[in-house]
């Protein structure tokens, strides 16, 4: 297994797909029963990765498209699956509990998540989550929380309206992603290696990939360049090509051009404000970001933002 994705480090991930295929000799490729017995490869697999676990699986059972799922209980007494490819670990997540999950997780992890300054978050709907995803060529392992956060509205039905939130932290406390919406839970894209194999060749030199998440169908991939967390897009329109990079910047750091740029929208749309300046590149040049929002400052689920793009200079 890959651990390590920082550029000098990785030899090839269709490398390690080419040594996956000989693993496979111990796993029957016709199309199985319902109910196969978990293959000895995997099993063994399995305890190296959790050595004192429960598991609670009886059988292995592979969907059509090769996937099979093994239920534990893992040495912490957390909760997990872990998702196996045709015979290959592929990742793991394991589920804290919503009610009291900070005394659970990393204290490192617990004040990143307390440093975002989110407040009132609730946990209370079943499709809210606390998590550890673990992922096949990642290092570090990732923590995904997603919750609700009520806001006072006249014009909603009970009075309340519900924004949804993802956060993501690595487990050394980075914080990779905070935004509403449009956000997958990551067990649901179990396997991105297409998108790993795309972004890879345009990290720099001496970066290391942190973590993930599926964007609206997109694949966001999180790494550390010289101590800054950058953010590259695979776009899924795009057969999981690497569409852009991109990092926020000092947004009082402008160039003439920017000002003006930024000067002539506000003139032009009224309530909006300048939040943040990103710095962007992609296939034709590197970039300025804009990104403009308009609405209640007090009530976020009433924003909206549009960004626009300069060249940079």
């Amino acid at each position: 297994m890959i651990k390590d994705l920082s550029v000098h480090s990785i030899v090839s991930l269709f490398l390690s797909f080419a040594i996956g295929m000989f693993v496979l000799a111990g796993c029957d490729k016709s199309d199985p029963e319902p109910y196969d017995p978990i293959p000895e490869i995997v099993l063994n697999d399995f305890n190296n990765r959790y050595p004192g676990a429960t598991l609670l699986n009886d059988h292995f059972g592979e969907n059509t498209e090769g996937w099979a799922e093994l239920k534990f209980i893992d040495s912490d007494g957390i909760k997990g699956t872990a998702h196996y490819k045709d015979c290959l670990w592929m990742m793991t997540n394991k589920v804290y509990s919503k009610d009291d999950f900070i005394y659970q997780i990393p204290r490192k992890v617990a004040r990143a998540y307390v440093g975002t300054g989110v407040d009132n978050e609730d946990y209370s709907s079943d499709n809210s989550y606390v998590m550890e995803i673990s992922r096949r060529y990642f290092e570090k392992k990732q923590y995904e929380f997603y919750f609700e956060i009520p806001y006072e509205d006249e014009d909603a039905i009970n009075g309340v309206i519900y924004e949804c939130n993802t956060i993501a932290i690595d487990e050394d406390g980075d914080l990779l992603y905070y935004e509403h919406d449009h956000v997958n839970p990551s067990y649901w894209w179990r396997d991105i290696t297409q998108s790993l194999n795309s972004v890879s060749g345009f990290l720099p030199a001496g970066s290391t990939v942190l973590g993930s998440v599926n964007e609206a169908g997109n694949n966001l991939i999180f790494f550390k360049d010289n101590g800054i967390i950058k953010t590259a897009k695979s776009s899924q329109g795009r057969n999981w090509d690497w569409e852009k990079t991109y990092f926020p910047i000092d947004k009082t750091n402008l160039t003439e051009t920017a000002v003006k740029a930024r000067d002539e929208f506000l003139s032009e749309h009224e309530g909006y404000r300048f939040t943040t300046l990103y710095s962007v590149e992609d296939r034709s040049g590197k970039y300025y970001g804009l990104k403009f929002e308009k609405g209640d400052w007090d009530n976020p689920s009433t924003w909206s933002a549009t960004t626009i793009y300069i060249p940079a200079e």
